[in-house]
């Protein structure tokens, strides 16, 4: 087995080579099976005809196996289209190990002319797959040049080409911004003289109310220091472009002229949603992402459970409860959620007693002062409790003792609404989705008795800990799968949620929430006993803060998993 392992660790590394004009895709060159599989891809004596490729892991692009995807966005300016852009590669990326770029018509290598795009698109989608996967096969004896090319194309992971535009303005008549139906047209034209097959897709998003633009507009010139005067300029000469934009904006035609497209019509972030000659497992979800993806602001709140007892003996999963340092961090939490996660003023609240705003977009983004139910909260820096008016809030826990104890101290009362409905305030969803990364045979072991015991899975473990499957247990790939599904619910929530879950599984959540690479996911770090709050919307950077409990943090027991 070491000789394998030595042979594997000489395979050439992964590619990671973006294209001209392209953002760089954050998950990296396509990989077609986990690093703990390759010793397996190798002959022994017991195996002089090992499997060439193992079948699709989770995770690993099994939905986009050699098919080439345009995605273009359209619509009129200031609808968040670049947002779901760089979101929607970021989900493909991340959570099915696609090769997708942004190309940006308005960046400086593509800006200059339509036929820049068409190379940089060329060059790009034609380009040979160039994972250690192809570079395994090609080293694979007996394989001719004709197998090999069947074998390639059947472990292509495909690639994604997203086209959006950092300034709407300046791209208006470009081809490849899909404008009208000439260009549109033009577009399918071009791409079929390529020499692989190319689906193309089209996002309209469209939005129907006025003022939820303008107040996107207001607040992000409030982010750049202007002054109440100079914000009214800017505003009336922006929405007189945009009037200007959509005498030009021919919208997707529903008269049946272009039925013969792809096309999928956002309308209102999710609320309708028109679709036309959808088929494929990669352009289905990608509908169904979009259809929840918005860009007005939400925070999520991120928290391990309060100290475990096989955090103080240092043994992974199980279901233990949690110990006095853990009961003292949940009661610590039910104080805090009131004050930190019920007074977010991101959008006008549903309830029935608020004042009324004066903001006129019923989910307003202005971050204005919202007045309704006053609820005692404590002020984490004074430590101080005063009535404040709060907001609806969620609450996600795992189906494991110790994130449900851990959150049993929130408070849950019952919130009347506008629409004469009631909120109960932060009513506990327990998934099984959210559960710690299971650890099969090692289940309640500590890392050195694995080292012990399982000498091999533990060095296995160590080369690929992305990839690595704990016999008859689960990788982070495995998470990465369970976690899909709630990602697109989690896109959709206005209201703050908080998440009360575990190491490894909120390393996933986390790497994606703020954009990190999956293959570093492992490695970050989620310490016991803190609150990491995570904050963005459709125009400005993610902003990070967290949240100790010092009193208790700087004291408790090291767990034996921070480099685990």
């Amino acid at each position: 087995m070491a000789a394998q392992a030595a042979a594997a660790d000489a395979l050439p590394s992964y590619a990671d080579v973006s294209p001209p004009g392209g953002r760089r895709n954050p998950s990296g060159a396509a990989k077609h099976y986990v690093l703990a599989q390759e010793h397996l891809l190798r002959s022994s004596p017991s195996n002089p005809s090992p499997t060439t490729m193992p079948p699709p892991a989770a995770g690993l692009a099994a939905g986009a196996l050699g098919d080439r995807h345009v995605v273009c966005f359209l619509g009129l300016p200031a609808r968040g289209k670049q947002f779901m852009a760089e979101r929607l590669q970021r989900y493909l990326t991340f959570f099915h190990g696609a090769q997708c770029e942004v190309f940006d018509l308005s960046g400086p290598e593509l800006r200059e002319s339509d036929a820049k795009v068409g190379d940089a698109l060329a060059a790009y989608l034609e380009a040979e797959d160039a994972s250690a996967t192809t570079q395994l096969l090609r080293s694979a004896e007996g394989i001719d040049d004709d197998s090999l090319d069947r074998l390639k194309k059947n472990v292509d992971s495909g690639r994604i080409a997203i086209l959006d535009s950092s300034d709407g303005f300046e791209s208006r008549d470009r081809v490849w911004a899909g404008t009208s139906k000439t260009a549109r047209y033009e577009m399918m034209k071009h791409l079929s003289t390529l020499r692989v097959h190319v689906k193309l897709l089209f996002i309209e998003v469209v939005v129907r109310d006025d003022r939820v633009v303008r107040s996107f507009l207001r607040s992000r010139l409030t982010d750049e220091n202007m002054d109440e005067a100079q914000v009214q300029r800017k505003l009336a000469a922006t929405e007189r472009a945009i009037r200007d934009y959509g005498r030009h904006f021919v919208t997707i035609q529903d008269d049946g002229s272009e039925d013969d497209l792809s096309y999928v019509k956002l309308i209102d972030y999710g609320k309708k949603v028109i679709t036309n000659n959808i088929r494929g497992f990669l352009l289905m979800q990608i509908v169904k992402y979009l259809s929840h993806v918005h860009p007005r602001p939400r925070t999520v709140y991120l928290s391990r459970h309060g100290q475990s007892l096989y955090n103080v003996e240092k043994k992974i999963g199980g279901n233990p409860g949690i110990t006095a340092a853990g009961e003292q961090y949940a009661k610590w939490l039910g104080k805090v959620v009131p004050g930190e996660v019920w007074t977010t003023t991101h959008h006008r609240s549903p309830l029935k007693d608020l004042e009324d705003s004066t903001d006129e977009d019923e989910q307003s983004c202005s971050g204005r002062p919202l007045f309704g139910r006053l609820f005692p909260c404590v002020d984490l820096r004074t430590g101080t409790t005063s009535p404040k008016p709060i907001q609806p809030a969620r609450l996600w826990t795992s189906t494991l003792k110790r994130t449900i104890d851990t959150a049993r101290h929130i408070p849950h009362p019952v919130l009347e609404l506008r629409d004469g409905g009631v909120w109960h305030q932060m009513s506990p969803r327990v998934y099984r989705n959210l559960d710690e990364i299971f650890a099969g045979d090692c289940e309640g072991l500590t890392y050195e008795e694995i080292e012990r015991t399982h000498g091999d899975e533990a060095r296995l473990r160590k080369r690929d800990k992305l990839g690595y499957r704990y016999p008859r247990g689960e990788s982070y790939l495995d998470l990465i799968a369970r976690l899909d599904p709630l990602m697109h619910e989690l896109e959709s929530y206005k209201e703050p949620l908080l998440v009360v879950s575990h190491q490894a599984t909120l390393r996933v959540l986390y790497s994606y929430l703020v954009g990190g690479e999956r293959r570093d996911a492992p490695k970050v770090e989620i310490p016991l006993h803190t609150l990491i709050k995570i904050t963005w919307d459709g125009w400005r950077s993610i902003r990070e803060e967290r949240i100790a409990m010092e009193d208790f943090t700087a004291g408790l027991q090291d767990d034996g998993q921070k480099n685990h």
